[in-house]
């Protein structure tokens, strides 16, 4: 008879899961030895966070749960922040975790914690499996971790148990497999309908609840037929070409923000189309006039949007578009001048010392190809890169923004590297981020998977030391020693260079994309023009 291990690994696999992210620890050997009995590959990681940001990124990009392993104790507290980060990503995972043996938990206090009070605060569900029935209550986790909104599963593992006969017992057919969204109601469509045709100024804001595989073609047809501005979150980058001539810039906590909630003044009406508020780190969507196309609602705490239709994106953008076309006042030359005053506030108003972070994001864009997957890192590096760097299709762009968790950038280039062996794959990371994580280098090394990342090297947490700069407050716990990233790359095994002139980085690019290890490119960077991009 199969053990509960058996049973847990082999209902991963059938679930389509190849690949395991983790660290091991004894209390969770006897189901890393099922998966392997399974044929799942288990990738060993330096830090169990990293293998919880791999386990995120890999769902996000699949739709399908990514799932990391950790330890009872510190392990699966060390796992929790990209856990936490997949819970406000809305991203698929599955987080398992050893647990103290049933039979010994009555009596232990060493490494002994309720995990799953620990996880259930940002899962959608956090169970301790029993040995009874464990195909259908992994099935329910899978699908639970896939329904919208996506998000993270825990699951504690015993030892105990793990080794023990799985015993089935009055067994479910549990479909992981999840249904179509519902149509929204007509009412609400109406009602949605009404508020666009009234709008003179409308804006579209696309967010992450939006599915590019279902309603792509969809949004596509939505926009253009109307012919108002458009404004991606962060987490939706891609879903509208950035070379298309109405898309306009990225909206929601980044590099020149106050420039794009001017405009949004300007408006009437935002249509969020997948919008979700967890993504903005301002309020504008309580006091602006913002209508909700969405597979789930946007209401949450006092929030209420002026109208939302709750339901298949699709479907309900297919049903208004046989309602008149409003008559929008937006001018061409809006665009231009929109433009113009964003560029403004994001290039360096004197000579950097050292490289600008915004003329290096650009410079990047037009070294690396078109197809390129990149993923950046928290702080100043996510606001800038975020807003200069130019993406042409979804799934192309990783960042962590609902949690906003420094570290996850580079495990999220080793996960899209997987991901997409045959596509470059850059990381765009801050020396805080990178020296968070730099151990990981040696898993790319031992693992080959090879990809160039860019360090903005500034030597100090500069999103933070011009917030006190701001605010009057002397500069505090905020400045760093200069570390030689790319000497510390050549250490692990990795291709270094450190670079500190346009023409020095042109170089080190066209070297690093023909080399097959993974690479990193130390950037000296002048922090100055932050304060200005950040404001």
């Amino acid at each position: 008879m199969p053990t509960c291990a058996d049973v847990l690994a082999r209902t991963l696999r059938d679930a389509g899961i190849t690949r395991l992210y983790g660290l091991p620890g004894g209390e969770i050997l006897d189901f890393i030895e099922a998966a392997r009995r399974a044929g799942l590959t288990f990738l060993l990681t330096r830090q169990e966070a990293t293998a919880s940001f791999m386990a995120d990124v890999t769902g996000q990009i699949a739709r399908r749960p990514g799932v990391c392993v950790a330890t009872l104790g510190p392990g699966a507290v060390n796992m929790t922040l990209g856990v936490a980060n997949a819970y406000l990503d809305r991203s698929p995972l599955l987080a398992i975790t050893a647990a103290h043996a049933v039979t010994a938990g009555p009596f232990a206090t060493h490494q002994n914690l309720d995990l799953n009070a620990v996880y259930r605060p940002f899962t959608k569900l956090a169970i301790t499996l029993d040995g009874r029935n464990t195909e259908s209550k992994m099935r329910r986790a899978i699908r639970t971790s896939m329904e919208p909104r996506m998000g993270p599963v825990h699951i504690a593992l015993p030892g105990d148990v793990a080794r023990a006969d799985d015993v089935v017992v009055d067994p479910e057919d549990v479909s992981i497999e999840v249904p179509a969204p519902h149509a929204a109601s007509p009412d609400a469509i109406e009602r949605i309908g009404a508020a666009i045709a009234g709008a003179r100024r409308p804006i579209v804001i696309l967010g992450l609840d939006l599915d590019p595989d279902r309603d792509g073609d969809a949004v596509q047809a939505f926009v253009e037929r109307l012919g108002a501005p458009v404004f991606v979150t962060p987490k939706a980058k891609g879903l509208l070409s950035e070379d298309h001539p109405l898309f306009y810039a990225v909206c929601a906590g980044v590099a020149g923000d106050a420039v794009v909630v001017d405009f949004f003044r300007r408006a009437d009406l935002l249509i969020g189309v997948g919008f979700e508020p967890v993504e903005s780190d301002k309020l504008w969507h309580q006091s602006m006039r913002v209508v909700s196309i969405g597979p789930v609602t946007i209401a949450a705490g006092e929030y209420r949007p002026h109208a939302e239709a709750v339901g298949s994106v699709a479907a309900t953008l297919d049903a208004l578009a046989s309602r008149p076309t409003p008559s929008i006042e937006w001018q061409p030359s809006d665009r231009g001048r929109f433009r113009a005053d964003l560029v403004s506030a994001l290039r360096p108003e004197t000579p950097p010392r050292g490289l600008s972070g915004y003329e290096l994001t650009c410079r990047l864009r037009e070294l690396f190809p078109r197809d390129t997957i990149v993923t950046t890192d928290v702080g100043s590096v996510k606001m800038i890169a975020t807003q200069a760097w130019r993406a042409f299709a979804p799934r192309t762009f990783f960042e962590s923004n609902g949690l906003s968790a420094m570290s996850y950038g580079f495990p999220a280039a080793m996960a899209a590297r997987l991901a997409f062996p045959d596509r470059p794959v850059l990381c765009t990371v801050g020396d805080g981020g990178f020296g968070m994580i730099i151990a990981d280098l040696e898993t790319c090394v031992r693992e080959r998977l090879p990809f160039v990342t860019v360090v903005y090297n500034d030597a100090s947490l500069s999103l933070i030391d011009a917030s006190q700069q701001r605010r009057g407050y002397p500069t505090t716990g905020v400045r760093h020693r200069d570390v030689d990233f790319a000497a510390a790359a050549i250490a692990f095994g990795a291709w270094g260079r450190r670079v500190r002139t346009i023409g020095e980085l042109d170089a080190a690019v066209r070297e690093a994309l023909r080399t097959n290890v993974p690479a990193v490119i130390d950037a000296i960077v002048d922090p100055g023009e932050y304060r200005k991009q950040n404001a």
